[in-house]
């Protein structure tokens, strides 16, 4: 799963793309998530490697305002690798934020259960082992800082499933 967050001439350029270019939406949209010299890359996207699935899970056990993998609204029937990218929002990033950074990952920790991942078929099929949960916190504090930042700046946020 990774994200990024877009400024107003990033998103019209990105729909622009979409629209007159498709090839090339995927690329900018990654070039964005990977930040410049002058960026650091956790300020401006990241990807979540294989933790999307199981932060989803634990999330969702705490009735989240807003689903930061599977929320927004599509920005094209095309899909960028899983599933077609989406929007989520400033409204959106917002609410996510203030959720996030109201539930510290211990909130999330309390409902891990490896035998339950595990029976539910949670991806990436990890869970026996002894080092998910730290994978998994690790993930959560970007996750945390990006919606923030995100919405500090009043910003929207592109997901997809690469």
């Amino acid at each position: 799963m990774e994200c990024v967050r877009l400024r107003p001439h990033e998103v019209a350029e990105l729909r622009r793309l979409l629209v007159e270019e498709p090839d090339s939406a995927y690329e900018y949209a990654g070039d964005l998530r990977m930040g410049d010299e002058d960026e650091a890359v956790s300020s401006r996207g990241m990807d979540t490697d294989q933790a999307w699935a199981g932060l989803q899970w634990l999330l969702a056990r705490l009735n989240p305002p807003v689903d930061v993998f599977s929320g927004g609204q599509p920005m094209t029937d095309d899909e960028w690798g899983y599933d077609s990218p989406r929007l989520l929002a400033v409204a959106d990033v917002a609410e996510a934020a203030r959720f996030l950074a109201a539930t510290p990952f211990a909130a999330l920790a309390e409902h891990y259960a490896a035998a339950e991942l595990i029976a539910a078929d949670v991806y990436p099929g990890i869970w026996s082992q002894d080092w998910p949960l730290s994978y998994l916190e690790e993930a959560y504090g970007r996750l945390v800082a990006l919606f923030r930042a995100a919405a500090a700046d009043h910003e929207p946020i592109a997901v997809w499933m690469a």
